[in-house]
């Protein structure tokens, strides 16, 4: 069997550590150079570890103003804060990095900001484990692409991998000495023969974050998006830009399900075939990993007579519940409940189906009994491997006669699907939008 390409279907793949796991996965010889080496760095700061020690955020305290002046002719610019402790260089670069312009003369910060560029994957994890032991409060691996260069294929062999190439992102707080930090574990790259002798260094660059006004750059990121010529997401804040369309009102960004992905669209599509084929009329639904909640929505805004939503993220449970009420669904019409990860851990639809069934009638409502809920329609926009995995328990989901979608998955591992589905369903119909492919069947009538 060919291994299977992994992919992040929430954006740009990135690997982000948080001071919990600090030190989990380091090299032994790299902790010993970093041991032999940070000494000086903490009896100078008398800082605790990060782990255990306070941010400005959890004490409520007010971020203090860095003011940032240009550095003099061969120095590295200098940052001084209100507070007492020294911040370091805005817009500074490593032995190896160009210089970087200055940020405007005063700006209000947050944090600080340090981007290591071209790691080698093979390494990466490792500094980041060091970086959070010196004081990042977040580190986040992600792809080192120069612009205009291909996406590099991962592939899921049972191994975890990185990319050949990284670059890391490190948040520290705004009073952190980093060019110090970067400076210890360059040390200790060296000792633990991770850098030569005479390197030039690591390549960074370290700049504030500023205080913006994030809600409103996410609001700004979300606009009305048309998925069909007469369906539309629409964010919360904004208003529909055609009154007579099916518009789908979405709080974005807290799960994933905005149709912006080329699996939502497809399964969103879909559903619009179903309903102009009059498949969804009175029909009960059942949307597996349910993220923002969208899909169970448009079936219910296409005559489903109620729906039920699973995920394993409790913020995504409560998203998609609250992405209900915004389009007028609230329990039992849509119910969502959190689920565990694998086939193992309990079946949890049961109770919210036997809701659910109660508020609809006729050939389309769902039948259920406490233990083998069953529905006329079972969405799974996930992964292939949980639906490899639960093939037994989406199958069971489905009514004999009802229908089967599933998606989430490459057009190459389609025929790996249709395989693990084949014993119980029969009629399969593969679409593709880009690389990535949506499968319907029918159940099959014993």
């Amino acid at each position: 069997m060919q291994p299977q390409q992994l992919r992040n279907q929430a954006g740009p793949r990135r690997k982000l550590r948080r001071p919990n796991c600090a030190c989990a996965r380091q090299t032994p010889s790299i902790v010993v150079a970093l041991h032999s080496t940070s000494r000086q760095l903490y009896r100078s700061h008398a800082r605790a570890p990060m782990d255990s020690a306070p941010t400005f955020a959890s004490l409520g305290l007010r971020l203090p103003v860095a003011t940032v002046t240009a550095p003099a002719a061969g120095r590295r610019a200098v940052t001084t804060t209100t507070a007492a402790a020294a911040v370091p260089p805005s817009g500074s670069a490593g032995a190896s990095g160009g210089g970087v312009s200055p940020p405007p003369a005063e700006i209000e910060a947050t944090c600080l900001r340090c981007v290591i560029s071209a790691i080698s994957g093979a390494i990466a994890d490792d500094i980041s484990d060091v970086l959070l032991s010196l004081g990042a409060q977040s580190v986040v691996v992600q792809e080192h692409r120069p612009e205009g260069a291909p996406e590099q294929e991962i592939f899921d062999d049972g191994v975890s991998k990185l990319w050949d190439v990284c670059d890391i992102v490190a948040h520290f707080p705004l009073e952190a000495d980093v060019d110090s930090c970067l400076a210890l574990l360059e040390d200790a790259m060296r000792e633990a023969a991770m850098l030569q002798p005479d390197s030039a260094g690591l390549v960074y660059t370290t700049s504030p974050v500023a205080n913006e006004s994030w809600v409103e750059q996410i609001k700004a990121s979300y606009v009305p998006l048309q998925i069909t010529q007469d369906m539309w997401i629409i964010p919360e804040w904004s208003e529909p830009l055609d009154l007579t369309a099916t518009n789908i009102t979405l709080q974005p960004g807290v799960a994933f399900g905005t149709g912006e992905h080329p699996t939502t669209r497809m399964c969103l599509r879909e559903l619009r075939v179903l309903a102009d084929a009059g498949r969804l009329r009175r029909a009960s639904v059942c949307d597996y990993g349910t993220g923002s909640g969208v899909l169970a929505i448009a079936a219910l805004k296409y005559g489903a007579a109620s729906a039920v939503g699973t995920d394993i993220d409790l913020l995504a449970v409560k998203a998609a519940q609250r992405n209900g009420a915004l389009n007028g669904y609230e329990p039992p019409a849509f119910t969502a409940l959190q689920c565990g990860a694998g086939i193992d851990d309990p079946e949890p639809i049961a109770a919210a189906a036997a809701a659910a069934s109660g508020s609809s009638s006729g050939s389309g409502s769902s039948s259920s009994t406490a233990t083998t809920p069953t529905f006329d329609l079972v969405v799974a926009n996930i992964l292939r491997g949980p639906l490899v995995e639960l093939q037994g328990r989406l199958s069971g989901y489905v009514k004999p006669g009802g229908l089967l979608m599933l998606s989430g998955i490459l057009y190459e591992q389609a025929a790996e699907i249709q395989a693990a589905y084949g014993g119980d369903f029969q009629d399969f119909v593969v679409k593709t939008d880009q690389q990535w492919a949506v499968i319907t069947a029918v159940k099959k009538r014993r």
